[in-house]
């Protein structure tokens, strides 16, 4: 229950503005805000829908083009040379300083697979991360300056793959939000610049 002066039930439920579509037009917010729920009052499309999270170190929703949601492929990907890495080796990657000691790793498909936006397939060398237990996944232990040399905890074993480097805001897997048909009555959540529905109406809720 909210209590006090807490905005967060105004602010959740379209007090800083909405609009009704049906036409299959575009919808972009008012200066400074951002798209933060979808409500589908009949079972529609999107045609269009553009995450916020284009901006680096905001977190990522459920976009229409795979460029635009970096939760399929972490915040940064990287070919990576065939070889054997024992934990603590050098590993030369496309270069990323924004990459931090102790980011969970993972190996996957080589970039171009990755980007497809048709799903990954995690290599067992690097298992889904268990954040309860810090030691029982693979993750960054340095990084040089120039974001172009990483070693990791575990040995890796790449072959035509790719690391994927996640953080706070950005995990790995999925799908881009196309052809998916929401029910009469869903609401999604998110942040959104952008939104474009088909013809069936929607309201989109606008928040700070």
């Amino acid at each position: 229950m909210a209590t006090g002066n807490s905005q967060e039930i105004a602010y959740g439920f379209g007090q800083l503005g909405s609009v009704l579509v049906k036409t299959g037009t575009e919808v972009v917010p008012p200066k400074g805000m951002a798209i933060v729920a979808i409500q589908f009052i009949e079972a529609n499309t999107i045609s269009k829908i553009i995450s916020e999270s284009d901006r680096a170190g905001l977190p990522n929703y459920i976009d229409s083009t795979t460029a635009g949601n970096m939760n399929l492929s972490g915040f940064h990907k990287s070919d990576v040379t065939n070889g054997t890495y024992a934990a603590g080796a050098n590993i030369t990657i496309t270069a990323n300083k924004q990459i931090q000691v102790g980011d969970p790793v993972l190996l996957t498909g080589n970039a171009a697979a990755v980007n497809t936006g048709t799903g990954i397939v995690i290599d067992p060398e690097t298992p889904a991360p268990n954040y309860e237990k810090y030691n029982d996944y693979v993750k960054v232990v340095s990084i040089n300056a120039a974001g172009t040399v990483v070693t990791l905890s575990h040995q890796v074993t790449p072959n035509a793959q790719a690391l994927l480097f996640l953080d706070g805001a950005n995990g790995a897997g999925g799908n881009a939000a196309t052809g998916v048909t929401y029910p009469m009555g869903m609401i999604i959540y998110g942040r959104w610049v952008s939104v474009t529905p088909a013809a069936s109406p929607v309201i989109c809720y606008f928040g700070y």
